[in-house]
């Protein structure tokens, strides 16, 4: 019979061979997986920042032109005799025009000092419908080519043609959609055919249109944020509009379609809020490029992009580093091996005895004391805090209660303590989440019929989807067949798509399910929680609740 030596020597050099090439083997591969995924986090996350400055940019000429849409509606009070009623005398016309002046002149006094205080904008303008009868056209004011702004000639409606789509799109745009919209890229006459792009709104009373409001930013000044993003060594950022078609791109003509979405038109990527974590790859020119996009919030979409080669350059550098390492690992764990075995047998043997004691749920096992500073000295005593650490843990693991035993999801307990943490939070301008209730139907008919045990069953299959859906978000069992998620960042941002997706699930295993407990059926509330509203995480919880139950007698009326 071998010695223990001989046999762990033996064994030792053989795992440390297989171990090497194994290892170096998987390392390779995974070395290429993460580069992927690394270069995909990277990418996403570049287009995510730039795309939130942008997002910031636009968010601010949005806000002012809000501001000043309030100012208008406020200031409207006096001309709704007229709106209600008709204009037939040149005193009555004479008092329509004063009304109106007026109402110029208070948005115009306000829309300066707003306009003065927002980064980027050049014009900044109340175009009043023509069709009111009045000789007031309202104000425009530019500062292009100049430090400041200037007073323009008011734009006049009466002069619009709807036709001219490519110029006057400022206009007719925010009537069609009946609200306030982003217009643009575009021409904009009043400005001698620059590029512009605007935010517009249309101001009503009673049903009547008084005048489109809005402010301008030049094309230019926009992209060329976009054109200081760069990527690896070449990689550059493009603008694309809602149909995949060039905005901006430093090598591509404005309204060309770009390789990536010629090439996955079936899939329809740009039509996507973001490419996510999805690794995309395409052909331009003949060389390899991955692309990452999201979308801002004039639906534009920002996309980086930067060739295969320059991304996979630190993984073929890593590659042959790994290859050399573990040559040199395998002579010098080789000699070490054959050098330091016969001193580690006698130690490992106790160690092993007290492990066996540890693994027998001795966790107060003794060790006979090592005094060595090697590898073996510090095994040993790491072996002694692990194994009052486990003393500590057990305890404290005995203590722990907010973990549903039957799911393994979180319980009731586990969803207050969110609450409070929740709650503490509210008030952070960051804050953004929403609960979606899930209340199981046919539950108690499955238990009273079928019996508890397929009651388990029919839980813990419909806890596993959500779990899978909301794979980002903390899931609760808040009640015997009530589960709550917490949503939050992405799980939040892409919630609808979520319950939808949910929904396609369900539905397919439904389809295959033989037996009532192996269904989903399952009644879903959301409610978003509402800046200045709420005042806590229970008024979110009650609407998502009452949702939830609206959903169950509807689908119970069906």
């Amino acid at each position: 019979m071998h010695s223990i030596r001989v046999k762990i020597t033996a064994v030792t050099i053989a795992a440390i061979l297989t171990s090497i090439f194994a290892l170096g083997g998987i390392g390779i591969l995974t070395i290429g997986m993460e580069s992927d995924q690394t270069s995909v986090e990277k990418m996403r996350l570049l287009t995510e920042n730039t795309g939130q400055q942008l997002d910031a940019y636009l968010g601010s000429v949005e806000q002012s032109v809000e501001m000043a849409v309030h100012m208008a509606d406020d200031s409207l009070k006096n001309l709704d005799m007229f709106l209600l009623g008709s204009v037939h005398t040149p005193e009555e016309q004479e008092k329509l025009d004063k009304g109106i002046a007026e109402h110029c002149a208070a948005v115009e006094h306000a829309f300066s000092s707003i306009a003065n205080h927002t980064n980027g904008v050049v014009t900044y303008y109340y175009c009043i419908n023509a069709d009111l009868g009045s000789t007031e056209h309202g104000f425009f004011w530019s500062k292009v080519g100049e430090e400041e702004f200037v007073e323009q000639p008011p734009l006049n409606s009466a002069e619009l043609d709807i036709n001219d789509t490519e110029h006057t799109l400022w206009y007719y745009q925010p009537l069609k959609a009946g609200r306030a919209v982003w217009v643009g890229p575009y021409k904009a006459h009043f400005l001698g055919d620059v590029m512009t792009v605007s935010y517009v709104a249309p101001i009503y009373r009673y049903g009547f249109l008084i005048g489109v409001l809005g402010m301008d930013i030049l094309f230019d000044t926009f992209t060329s944020k976009i054109s200081n993003t760069k990527i690896y060594d070449t990689g550059f950022a493009i603008l694309l509009d809602q149909e995949g078609k060039v905005l901006y791109h430093p090598m591509m003509e404005s309204g060309t379609i770009p390789e990536f979405v010629e090439q996955h038109k079936e899939e329809e990527l740009y039509k996507r809020l973001s490419s996510g974590d999805e690794l995309i790859r395409y052909q331009a020119n003949g060389v390899e490029r991955q692309l990452a996009f999201t979308t801002l919030r004039n639906k534009t979409k920002l996309a980086v992009t930067a060739p295969v080669s320059e991304i996979n350059a630190s993984r073929r550098r890593l590659t042959l580093i790994i290859m050399l390492v573990a040559v040199v690992l395998l002579a010098v764990f080789t000699v070490i091996t054959l050098l330091l075995m016969n001193a580690l047998t006698k130690p490992l043997v106790r160690l092993a005895a007290a492990s066996q004691k540890l693994m027998d749920g001795d966790y107060t096992a003794e060790l006979e004391e090592y005094h060595g500073q090697d590898e073996v000295g510090t095994l040993t005593r790491s072996f002694r805090k692990m194994r009052d650490y486990m003393q500590v843990y057990i305890s404290d693991l005995n203590s722990r209660a907010y973990t549903d035993a039957l799911t393994g999801v979180k319980n009731k307990g586990a969803f207050d303590l969110s609450v409070k943490r929740i709650n503490g939070e509210m008030h952070e301008e960051k804050t953004a989440f929403a609960i979606i209730m899930f209340d199981l139907d046919n539950l108690k008919e499955i238990n009273d019929q079928f019996g508890h045990e397929r009651g388990d069953i029919y839980l813990q299959t419909a806890c596993r989807l959500i779990c899978r859906v909301f794979a980002h978000s903390p899931v609760f069992r808040v009640g015997g067949d009530e589960f709550c998620v917490l949503a939050q960042f992405a799980d939040y941002n892409t919630r609808d798509e979520l319950l939808q997706y949910f929904d396609r699930e369900a539905e397919a295993r439904n389809a295959k399910a033989e037996h009532p407990w192996e269904r989903i059926e399952v009644s879903k509330g959301m409610a978003v929680y509402r800046p200045g509203k709420d005042e806590n995480t229970e008024q979110v919880f009650r609407r998502a609740d009452e949702a939830m139950y609206q959903d169950k007698r509807k689908r119970k009326g069906t």
